[in-house]
């Protein structure tokens, strides 16, 4: 995917842009609180998967937070791919000892697996908010058009004269979220093996009917899909954000899934395998089941923000299946609540969802007032609390564009590292 984004739009050739990544690679960076954390946390995956020698431990043992981390191995691979190209990665060396790694664990990769994929340039699904036109990512990722649904249902209430982070706001949109699963569950997948009705999903009448359905005094008992025509209409993850000097604007999601994924490095790559398998479902009857050349559903969401036509936002996050839960709130709080990015991202989150047309817990950072949380038991919610900056709820990234004022202004997550920089 990046080769063909620099075949197609770069200026630099691939051994350029992939020096400093050499160079950090090689040299190193100081391991963060975070990484230490999650170190921990997958170790014995990384200790059976990739042994006690791999450089993603500190010889056999986790990093603490302010020891330097190195990839040499991967250092060498950058350098490879530099002279041989992307094709090196699906069809040369580093494929036989990816199919190798995989196979010595049982997996069932081929050769020709690898050799037959490509990467694809789609146009962006297109949403509405306020007075903004949204551009972001359709199907097979779900977040794109669940952050545009979401906001369709968001926009029948007056939620700025409710209040940010209200009772009455939380409990309308973990409702409506609880409606959002249930739509995900039953028809989002790979749009090359099923006839998704996005269309359907993002639009403004059926968002009308949902948000007909919530009530302002209970939680619902169910929450079923919505029933559409063939045609569509009704009846761990990081992300960046880059603006360069001429204007160009990229908004990156990219994922291995879960932490240090499957913690398997085929040898001498210095490279982790993903377990984006993991996106499938384990039901074979499931929309999002897995088969040949399917790609998983995910959740991921990077959007641009448009005003009047010209960029104005743009923004991201990992997170998993909060990920679209998480931009729409920091939208709320930009568009609807006029706070600054930085405040919009750091304030504090919840998230919910449904399996089955039935409610799971309300998730909240604990930083909401007690009254706020009790009044949401009050209408039935099921409250857990998680920790006051969690990274449970992402780690969005984004930048904000003031034409009119020459400024590109940054914020950055603290629930996950982040940070920003102007050159």
């Amino acid at each position: 995917g990046w080769a063909l984004a620099l075949e197609k739009y770069g200026t630099r050739t691939l051994a350029e842009v992939g020096r400093r990544g050499t160079e950090i690679a090689e040299k190193g960076f100081p391991v963060s609180a975070t990484f230490s954390a999650i170190n921990k946390d997958e170790y014995e995956k990384l200790l059976a998967n990739a042994g006690e020698e791999t450089c993603f431990l500190n010889t056999g043992v986790p990093y603490e937070a302010g020891e330097i981390f190195r990839n040499p191995d991967l250092a060498a691979t950058f350098r490879l791919l530099a002279e041989k190209g992307a094709g090196e990665f699906y069809r040369g060396g580093l494929a036989r000892k990816i199919v190798e790694a995989v196979r010595s664990k049982g997996g069932v990769m081929t050769l020709e697996d690898l050799s037959s994929y490509e990467a694809r340039e789609v146009a962006p699904l297109v949403g509405r908010y306020k007075d903004g036109t949204l551009l972001t990512v359709p199907p097979p990722s779900s977040g794109g058009v669940h952050a545009v649904q979401l906001l369709n249902i968001l926009e029948n209430w007056p939620v700025e004269d409710w209040g940010r982070n209200s009772p009455k706001l939380i409990h309308h949109f973990a409702e409506a979220l609880r409606f959002v699963f249930a739509d995900r569950e039953r028809h989002l997948g790979d749009p090359d093996f099923l006839d998704i009705p996005a269309a359907g999903l993002v639009d403004e009448e059926y968002a009308r009917s949902l948000a007909g359905r919530i009530r302002a005094d209970r939680v619902l008992n169910d929450y079923p899909f919505g029933v559409f025509d063939k045609h569509g209409s009704p009846g761990n993850t990081t992300h960046l954000c880059v603006v360069d000097r001429e204007g160009n604007i990229v908004s990156l999601t990219q994922s291995i899934n879960n932490f240090f994924a499957t913690g398997i490095i085929p040898d001498g790559t210095g490279v982790l395998l993903n377990d984006m398998m993991d996106d499938f479902s384990e039901d074979p009857e499931s929309v999002n089941a897995p088969g040949p050349r399917r790609r998983p559903l995910s959740s991921m969401a990077p959007l641009i923000l448009l005003r009047k036509d010209e960029p104005f936002l743009v923004l991201g996050s990992p997170g998993g299946t909060r990920i679209f839960s998480t931009l729409v709130q920091i939208l709320l709080n930009v568009v609807a609540f006029d706070l600054s990015l930085d405040e919009a991202i750091e304030a504090p989150r919840f998230f919910t969802y449904s399996v089955r047309g039935k409610a799971r817990p309300l998730f909240v950072e604990p930083r909401l007032p007690e009254e706020t949380l009790a009044a949401l038991r009050a209408l039935g919610h099921k409250v857990e609390p998680k920790e006051p900056y969690d990274k449970y709820f992402g780690g969005a990234q984004g930048i904000m564009i003031l034409k009119e004022k020459g400024l590109l202004i940054g914020g950055a997550d603290s629930r996950r590292d982040g940070a920003g920089a102007g050159y």
